[in-house]
């Protein structure tokens, strides 16, 4: 019998839109149009039921008080909240008149459009808006907040930014888990391992802090922050030393052995354990190990790689399963971002022939340097699926670029974020529960489709239909502005075999074709994307872009007596910067900076004291956590949290304008601070 709240239920499948490896499959409840629940999709063969507490809260972010529903006009001071609700022909209108009135009078480069991963949907991420921008000739973002440095690691070693089908995982004899709160950010891997370990498998976590995750490993080796590369290197030198690697494998599948051998020399057990805190006997135990199971799986996570030698440490890592053979194991291997196992057909979507001048490219980790630049200066701003005054590193740089007067500023949003508040124009936009898209995720290898549940709050429009309406006001013709949703999806798998094509759009979960497993996987035939055809532990590609061509860790930052590493890792709740903000609101949680009980007595701060968290670039104030799950060296606030839960700013408030060693990517753990408590 049906439980009363179950009447007039309607059960519809749909996808999460966000940046989480998973990608769940979701099974929507909803009733008179409302979204009442939202669970996992029990027959999605990853989901499996199973999805986090962010997303079993997604009613709350849908019907928040918080979400915008009509265009809004700025008629205050910049940064101070002000708005008037217009319609939408008028801010189309205005806004488009703007946009080419800024390239007639700068030209295209001085546009510059700024948006990430609001949502991973392939068409409202990266389809009509990159048509929008390259019909302006617009200057080009370079994203790469996320991974860079990881993935460049990948194509540098690999050839690919590819690892193992995670599915395999349940076959793994050993993992390890670098840099990653696996129960946190990639919850299904977790269950896989879980399989594994039902069979024998035993885990490793390396991480700074005794998180989650470490807690349920069977090992948990705790590593000070950046020094993930050296221990890398460590298990290297034990490797050669003890003569475990796998001569077989390293002369059939890799290039440039004996440049790492000789290069890991000098990274003895000794050294090692000064450098990175782990004891040089934890270190040959751990080498022997891994050496001693064929089937080893490392599962690579972000932490190693936010630093300012994120590519090097995340290269080092990657050497690892290439030295013993685990790559040809069933279960072996590695896994960072699974990208190559994802591609579209980038080009009908994006039309770059649209562009008729080679763009002006901008990092987007250096966006406050471009705000604040009076040379080549960008006059207008156009912020869509991110928020970066909240999330970008360099924050007090940022903010300055955003209170400019002479920089137009237009937001696509949900909610009235930081970076809202200082545009000139703010636009509603839907959720992923009411729009179309397509889904691919960048550690599993199944793609699927998702179709809105409700329809759009109030007027807020999808990314898509956004950029049709300022392409028609622009006077844009080209017929590819008249595209619907639909037509998008179908470009965007034109490529794909037709069977597949066909369950896809039929609304069936279907997996990365097998046609294409040679690109998977390319261990399995021995033919690597790299210049040389093999895994390239010295990279003469690197060589020439001035960088060590063998995994090496030149420089460490030292910190000074006084001075604690930042570190900023997931939470729970969090995910992106609009999770965290309702739950403050409504004071069920609260930052807190986490210190050592050793870091406490040498400051005399006691739990729950407010502290100042302070460097030259900013300061924050926040209360404090003391437990020793955190080294002695570490501050660590977990999540992304508004502004206002700091009095004004937020932890990338420390943080620099440095990018990682190679890549381009964000450093937001090379950040040191001082800490005093509040009189």
């Amino acid at each position: 019998m049906n439980h009363p709240k179950d009447m007039n239920m309607t059960k519809l499948h749909t996808v999460c839109p966000h940046n989480c490896p998973d990608t769940c499959g979701l099974t929507v409840g909803v009733r008179q149009g409302v979204v009442q629940h939202v669970t996992g999709q029990a027959s999605h063969p990853v989901t499996k039921g199973v999805i986090c507490e962010k997303v079993r809260h997604y009613p709350k972010k849908i019907y928040s008080e918080k979400r915008l529903k009509k265009p809004l006009k700025r008629i205050g001071e910049k940064g101070e909240g002000k708005f008037a609700e217009i319609s939408w022909s008028q801010a189309i209108a205005e806004i488009s008149t703007e946009l080419l009135n800024v390239k007639k009078r700068y030209g295209g480069r001085s546009i510059l459009p700024y948006s990430y991963s609001g949502t991973i949907g392939v068409i409202q991420n990266a389809s009509m808006d990159r048509r929008f921008f390259n019909r302006l000739n617009s200057a080009m973002i370079e994203r790469t907040i996320c991974s860079a440095a990881g993935n460049a690691a990948f194509l540098y070693t690999m050839g690919a930014q590819v690892g193992l089908d995670p599915e395999d995982t349940v076959h793994s004899s050993l993992i390890i888990i670098w840099g990653a709160n696996t129960l946190l950010t990639n919850i299904h891997q977790w269950l896989l391992i879980e399989e594994a370990r039902k069979k024998g498998a035993k885990v490793i976590v390396i991480d700074v802090e005794r998180t989650e995750t470490a807690k349920k490993a069977d090992q948990y080796i705790q590593v000070s922050p950046g020094t993930d590369g050296v221990l890398a290197l460590g298990l290297i030198h034990v490797l050669f030393e003890q003569e475990l690697v796998n001569q077989t494998f390293i002369r059939r599948h890799t290039i440039g052995v004996d440049h790492l051998k000789e290069e890991a020399l000098a990274y003895t057990p000794e050294y090692v354990e000064e450098m990175t805190g782990v004891k040089a006997e934890v270190l040959k135990q751990l080498a022997i190990k891994y050496a001693a199971h064929k089937a080893s799986f490392i599962r690579i996570g972000n932490g190693q790689q936010h630093h300012t030698n994120g590519g090097m440490n995340t290269r080092a890592i990657l050497c690892l399963p290439a030295l013993t053979g685990a790559w040809q194991h069933r279960g072996g291997g590695a896994i960072f971002f699974n990208l190559s196992q994802g591609r579209v057909n980038s080009k009908a979507l994006e039309q770059p022939d649209l562009r008729t001048e080679k763009a002006k490219l901008i990092n987007m980790n250096s966006l406050g340097e471009a705000l604040v630049a009076r040379k080549d200066p960008v006059k207008a701003l156009f912020v869509y699926n991110s928020n970066p005054a909240s999330v970008n590193q360099d924050q007090m740089t940022v903010l300055e670029g955003l209170k400019r007067k002479d920089i137009f500023t237009v937001v696509h949003e949900q909610t009235m974020t930081e970076t809202a508040m200082y545009a000139d124009y703010v636009l509603p936009a839907t959720t992923a529960m009411e729009h179309l898209d397509l889904y691919k995720s960048y550690w599993h290898r199944y793609w699927q489709i998702g179709k809105p549940v409700i329809k759009p709050l109030g007027e807020a429009v999808c990314n898509t239909e956004l950029f049709r309406r300022l392409a028609d006001a622009c006077g844009f013709k080209e017929e590819c502005f008249l595209e619907d949703d639909d037509s998008l999806i179908r470009q965007a798998i034109i490529d794909k075999p037709k069977h597949w094509q066909e369950d896809l759009l039929a609304g069936k979960t279907v997996k990365w074709p097998l046609e294409d497993v040679d690109d998977v996987e390319p261990w399995t035939a021995g033919d690597y994307l790299t210049p040389s055809g093999k895994i390239e532990f010295y990279s003469e590609q690197m060589k020439q872009h001035g960088l060590p061509p063998v995994p090496s860790i030149n420089k460490l930052m030292k910190r000074g007596e006084d001075e604690w590493w930042l570190l900023s890792s997931p939470h729970r709740r969090g995910l992106n910067s609009q999770f965290l903000s309702s739950f403050y609101d409504e004071g069920e949680e609260e930052p807190l900076a986490v210190i050592h009980p050793k870091t406490a007595g040498k400051c005399k701060i006691v739990e729950h004291d407010t502290v100042s968290l302070f460097n030259r670039n900013g300061s924050i104030e926040v209360k404090v956590k003391v437990d020793d799950r955190v080294a002695e060296s570490v501050i660590m606030i977990r999540g992304v949290w508004p502004h206002k839960a700091f009095g004004g700013k937020n932890t990338n408030a420390l943080t620099t304008n440095k990018l990682s060693d190679f890549g381009g990517g964000a450093t937001y753990f090379t950040t040191l601070v001082k800490i005093s408590k509040k009189q």
